[in-house]
């Protein structure tokens, strides 16, 4: 029996691989978001054209702007919030009459770190990520009498996408001396991690939000660099 995903941000760094691994594991994806003229995140009517019946809806949508907050315009706020947040509300709220009552109907999110570890500078970005858990929660106790089960996934530090972001000398090379065990995270693994939580990986647990790094956040010991004591 064919499964169709939704996998809204699919032509992201992160979506693209994501897309590629639900296809490997046989999943059908819904090709109108990964196309370049793919709709606006940000509206209402951008989600009219959903499948009839949706088995599993990932929300990978996301955007930064890196700027103190203080000098942080409305303009900046909103654009930030609307994709990171009000879009995943959209999107979800449009999924529910099209999960509801599929056998192991699954809804993931992607936070970040962020939401629990803010840099400087991301305001709106860590405050959209925070939304996102609350979101997760929140659907996991409305849904699922409905038989839809909601997942997050508050991921760290992507190997391969770190050199293209426009940040300070060493950023990259420090998070790495802060990892344990130096390695980043794979890309791959997290669309393998979905495909998991809808084959009834984790068929126990709703409104849980992972932490998707190698305990590069929680390495607080100062002396540690790559497991070195």
């Amino acid at each position: 029996m064919e499964k169709t995903a939704v996998v809204i941000g699919a032509t992201g760094f992160l979506g693209t691989s994501i897309v590629a691994e639900l296809k490997r594991l046989g999943f059908v994806i819904d090709e109108t978001w990964t196309s370049r003229e793919r709709p606006d995140v940000r509206f209402k009517a951008s989600y009219s054209s959903l499948p009839k019946e949706i088995d599993l809806a990932v929300y990978a949508a996301g955007t930064n702007i890196i700027c103190p907050a203080h000098e942080l315009t409305e303009n900046n706020w909103d654009e930030v919030i609307d994709i990171n947040l009000k879009g995943a509300f959209l999107f979800a709220q449009e999924c529910f009459d099209k999960m509801k009552f599929r056998e192991n109907a699954t809804i993931v999110m992607i936070s970040s770190i962020n939401s629990l570890h803010p840099y400087p500078g991301r305001l709106p970005y860590s405050v959209s990520k925070a939304g996102i858990e609350a979101l997760v929660r929140c659907l996991a106790v409305e849904w699922g009498p409905f038989g839809i089960s909601s997942h997050g996934i508050r991921l760290g530090h992507l190997d391969g996408i770190m050199k293209n972001l426009k940040v300070g000398a060493g950023f990259h090379d420090a998070i790495k001396a802060n990892t344990p065990s130096g390695k980043l995270v794979d890309v791959k693994a997290v669309g393998s991690y979905i495909g998991w939580l809808y084959n009834h990986g984790a068929e126990s647990l709703s409104g849980t939000v992972i932490d998707f790094e190698p305990a590069y956040t929680i390495n607080r010991f100062p002396l540690a660099q790559n497991g070195k004591v």
